[in-house]
């Protein structure tokens, strides 16, 4: 069994959760920061001594909810705990709030306000070592927690950027992979159908039992090689194998293009097969859907009697070209069968060429590199 897919553990950790934590966080910042108002006081602690250190710690609780206010509020309140904290300058709650603002966008502005509200708290004139340190290590810690945030942001913007572009991929290759099924379907159906329709038409202008005889054969094999091809199709929308005889077949190739000519030949058209080379690999099934389409359409709407099939191996390419006599080729449509061959040619880095011939009859040409 494939193992499942985990998020991280701190992303599995409910909001409710978080916030009990920072609840916590802040009752122990509120109680130490009392404690040093009450300690630190030279005289009777006031109610605005007070009321700054709950403004500094106890908006922690709620910094997930809103950042921005909660920093605001925690500079502003900062002001007023100078004189109990050492140095003059909150070095706990004021980075907290800044992370948490880092984390959700861009917080420059937040940290040059944080670190000249510090520095005018700390720096006093003249600049005495002691105050120098104290300043820096303030600084250091602000930056601290702004980069920190920064980069739980960047890095939560680049695992949303990789899952966005998984899932367009993922639904261009399935959307690529429904048409190319489509296009088999086509190919497979379209030519079997036609080929059956056509021979019986003929077998119903048959007189003789021998010719109905070979006719409804011919018929027969024409079905079953749709149905195999079909079934070696949806065979592909399998999530698992069954057993043995749920095997593919092979796909078609050039072998059994005397099978296609054969069928055609059935259904009264003339059909001269010409190969010369051979190739191996994907490059087998694209020729054969070349010429079944190709067959398809003399079939369908040439009005021929003789096709030629050519399949030659020139320097560096493959040349697949399918001529008729027929005397509607000027009118024949560019449906959506040669549509579907000037895609499958071009995926494989051919060329495509399909049209009336000067005097009589449709070529079509395809040139596959090797």
């Amino acid at each position: 069994m494939r193992e499942q897919i985990r998020p991280p553990l701190l992303s599995r950790v409910p909001a409710w959760a978080w916030m009990t934590i920072d609840t916590g966080v802040a009752l122990v910042l509120a109680a130490s920061f009392l404690q040093l108002v009450s300690s630190r006081s030279p005289a009777e602690p006031g109610v605005l001594d007070y009321a700054a250190a709950l403004a500094t710690s106890l908006p922690v609780a709620v910094r997930r909810l809103w950042p921005r206010p909660v920093f605001v509020i925690v500079l502003l309140a900062g002001l007023g705990m100078r004189a109990f904290l050492v140095p003059h300058a909150d070095p706990l709650c004021l980075p907290l709030a800044l992370y948490t603002l880092a984390t959700r966008g861009k917080a420059v502005l937040a940290l040059l306000a944080a670190g000249g509200t510090a520095a005018q708290g700390i720096v006093q004139l003249p600049l005495t070592a002691v105050a120098r340190d104290q300043l820096g290590l303030v600084l250091a810690i602000l930056v601290a927690a702004w980069a920190a945030g920064t980069a739980v942001r960047q890095r939560g913007l680049y695992t949303e950027q990789l899952a966005a572009q998984a899932e367009e991929r993922a639904r261009a290759e399935a959307m690529a992979e429904r048409l190319r099924i489509a296009r088999e379907l086509h190919d497979v159906i379209g030519h079997s159908l036609s080929t059956i329709a056509v021979q019986a038409g003929v077998a119903g202008h048959l007189g003789g039992a021998g010719e109905m005889s070979r006719t409804l054969a011919s018929i027969e094999r024409t079905s079953r090689s749709a149905l195999r091809e079909t079934r070696q199709l949806l065979g592909v929308l399998r999530e698992d194998g069954q057993d043995g005889r749920d095997a593919l077949v092979p796909a078609p190739g050039l072998a059994d293009l005397e099978t296609l000519a054969a069928g055609a030949r059935a259904a009264g058209l003339e059909v001269e097969l010409r190969i010369d080379g051979q190739v191996g690999g994907e490059m087998e099934l694209t020729v054969y859907r070349i010429v079944q389409e190709a067959l398809t359409n003399v079939l369908k709407h040439a009005g021929a009697r003789h096709v030629l099939v050519r399949v030659e191996r020139r320097e560096g390419e493959l040349a697949v070209e399918v001529t008729d006599d027929g005397t509607r080729g000027r009118a024949r449509p560019y449906g959506h069968g040669l549509t579907g061959l000037r895609e499958r040619v071009r995926l494989s880095g051919g060329e495509f060429e399909a049209g009336a011939r000067p005097v009589r009859g449709f070529r079509v040409l395809a040139r596959l590199p090797l």
